[in-house]
Parts: structure tokens; sequence; C-alpha cells
């Protein structure tokens, strides 16, 4: 029995770690991290954006819908709902990256910011974005 339930646990976790497809995992200025999963099965279609600071943990986390993506001429902006904890009314990911006319290969590095917008007031962090690729 105790088997049983060892294989259950073991399934249960490959099933979890399973559930997104490509997306970015970015470090940045002042201890930031932010990762981007895109759905399974749907490419390039937000799944989940988490915002975590280092020493703080996670700040925000948007999934689904609540996630806005933006494709502009040079860059790819993912644009949430901001909050208490970020200080900020909201919150952009754009990483420097265009969709259909470049390829980003697992690990291949873009920069990219972390822009967080007060009251019309924009502060900018700077970051170093790795390409994840799903089963990496």
């Amino acid at each position: 029995m105790k088997n049983l339930m060892n294989k259950m646990v073991v399934v249960g976790l490959l099933i979890g770690t399973a559930a997104f497809g490509s997306g970015f995992k970015c470090e940045g200025d002042l201890g930031y991290s932010v990762k981007l999963f895109n759905k399974t099965g749907a490419t390039r279609v937000p799944a989940v954006l988490i915002v975590s600071q280092q020493g703080l943990g996670t700040l925000l986390k948007a999934t689904g819908t609540d996630i806005r993506k933006y494709n502009r001429s040079n860059t790819v902006q993912y644009v949430v709902d901001g909050n208490e904890q970020l200080n900020a009314d909201q919150v952009i990911l754009q990483i420097s990256f265009k969709e259909g006319r470049e390829t980003l290969t697992a690990n291949e590095v873009a920069s990219g910011q972390l822009i967080l917008v007060k009251d019309g007031e924009r502060e900018v962090i700077s970051l170093s974005c790795e390409r994840y690729l799903k089963n990496d």
C-alpha cells in the first residue's frame, strides 16, 4: 500500500510539473525574478506570470485571462494589474523579442524590463530573460 501511495505521489508531481509550455525565466536588478509560462497545447498563450523578489518571495501571481499580451514592433509585452505588494497599479513584463520574426532556442537569453506603473509614473527594472521550453 505504501508503495502504491508513493507511485501516486510521483504521478501527481509529474502531472503538476508538466502543466506549462514555453515561456521565460527572468532575473533582474534589485533581486527581482519574473517567470512567464505559456499554456501547453496553445503555445505563446500566457498561462502564468509570477513576480518575486529575493528576501520577500512571491509578490504577484497572475493567471490566464488576467494576462494581456501585446506584440509590439520589437518587443512582446505581458500586462497585468498590479497590487499593493509591488506598489503598482499595473505591471508590465517587456521582452526584446519579436514573435514570428525571431526564434529563441531553449536557454537563449533576451533583454527585458519589468515596468511598474503607479499613478502614471514608471519604475523600470532591467531583466535578463532566458527562454524556457517545455521539458527543459
